[in-house]
């Protein structure tokens, strides 16, 4: 019998949770008993570690986020019977070389949909779905006659087709706008360059506390897993995520069930997904979909509480037309903690390695060392640390990782710049 290949567009990692994702991604395949091929552009892997590339039993240098580039190779009938991946911008790269190699996938144009906000926004409004107005801006006066008509503010400006937080802007006036849209040029230099969008949104904003869903489709239904409550800092920074939710019964199940019909609307069938939404007066409002799994540990939130779950392996079976294991009941409770730096060069962090040695901290990560000049947290790759901790309940995991971070401090002096 032929030994069946995974295919893992974008095989390294920029982040401490994005290289657990891809663990447990190559681990639960293994497990399946699945060949493993990793592709990334060539710089990638040149500065990728050992073993990083040690999981793989083949890796290929390739251009992951090019649509076009990755058809092309598809053309030549690899050996492949399923593609995935966990970043963003290789989500359409991933259903175009599903698509040519006539395996399980998803549509491309679904995907197209997804990831351009304004016409995912149009397909779940025509579908019912409470949405933000929104505007596709091409340029400075196209939003301001989108502010001027929906007045008074606040307002959403954000890349068409962003990613972890980058360029997002909340403004409460007109004159603000300019600055919001220089956040557009400046995405962190571990990014590298992004693609062009082709213009950018503004929206009227959502009043209301936030959350995601995190699951999986299987058999083209999909099956929400756990629900995250998101804290927010200062210009829409993440700083924690924690599942449960704590949401009650009544709004758990609406949530869940939104999600559901939401993903079906946009035409999404396969993968791992990452729904955020607001939990408003009225109900409950969509916002972003992501058919691919959420960053900042999340992942490793809905595993440890549904214990046994394997995420990835459910999404492989799935993929490959396996009968996937039951679903785990859900238990306990997680959360990831990123603790925020005063700004300034840093001489030294306290408290860190005990908090890193506590027996209910399932990861810790300080990305800063004494030296670095740390700037404001502006999206997800400027956060200075994370740790992720665990608890039998909610409750008690507030108050834990609460005691945690207070153990934690960013001794800086002023001076330098941020990079």
């Amino acid at each position: 019998m032929t030994e069946e290949t995974l295919l893992v567009l974008g095989c390294t990692a920029l982040t401490p949770w994005a290289r657990d994702q891809l663990r447990r991604l190559c681990e639960q395949a293994r497990r399946r008993g699945l060949a493993l091929a990793g592709a990334d552009a060539p710089g990638n892997l040149r500065t990728a570690t050992p073993g990083e590339l040690a999981r793989f039993d083949t890796v290929l240098p390739l251009d992951v986020h090019d649509p076009a580039a990755c058809r092309a190779w598809a053309a030549g009938r690899p050996a492949v019977s399923a593609v995935v991946t966990i970043r963003e911008l290789s989500v359409l790269p991933a259903a175009v070389i599903a698509r040519e190699l006539g395996i399980a996938g998803n549509d491309p144009e679904a995907v197209r949909r997804v990831r351009n906000k304004d016409l995912c926004r149009e397909r779940l409004r025509a579908a019912g779905f409470a949405q933000p107005r929104t505007a596709l801006c091409a340029d400075r006066a196209d939003a301001e006659r989108f502010l001027r008509a929906n007045p008074p503010g606040p307002w959403i400006v954000k890349p068409r087709d962003g990613l972890a937080g980058i360029g997002v802007s909340r403004i409460d006036a007109i004159g603000q706008l300019p600055e919001a849209m220089r956040k557009f040029g400046s995405p962190p230099a571990a990014m590298g360059a992004l693609p062009a969008s082709a213009g950018f949104l503004v929206e009227t904003f959502v009043e209301g506390a936030e959350y995601s869903a995190e699951g999986v489709l299987v058999g083209g239904v999909p099956r929400v897993l756990a629900l995250t409550r998101k804290g927010t800092g200062e210009g829409f920074v993440e700083t924690s995520q924690r599942v449960p939710a704590g949401l009650d019964a009544a709004t758990a199940g609406e949530a869940a069930d939104a999600v559901a019909r939401a993903l079906t609307a946009v035409g999404v069938t396969r993968g791992i997904f990452h729904v955020e939404f607001w939990v408003t007066p009225d109900g409950v409002v969509l916002g972003e979909l992501h058919d691919r799994g959420g960053g900042d540990y999340i992942h490793a939130l809905v595993e440890h509480t549904r214990p046994g779950l394997e995420l990835y392996g459910t999404l492989v079976d799935d993929l490959l037309g396996r009968a996937p294991a039951p679903v785990p009941d859900a238990s306990g409770a997680a959360r990831a903690e990123f603790p925020l730096a005063p700004p300034g060069r840093l001489r030294a962090v306290h408290g860190w390695d005990e908090v890193r040695r506590h027996p209910a901290v399932l990861a810790a990560h300080l990305q800063v060392a004494p030296g670095d000049v740390v700037g404001p947290a502006r999206d997800s790759y400027s956060r200075p640390a994370v740790f992720v901790a665990a608890a039998p309940d909610g409750e008690a995991l507030d108050a834990l990782v609460a005691g945690l971070a207070a153990r934690i401090i960013f001794d800086t002096e002023p001076g330098g710049t941020a990079v």
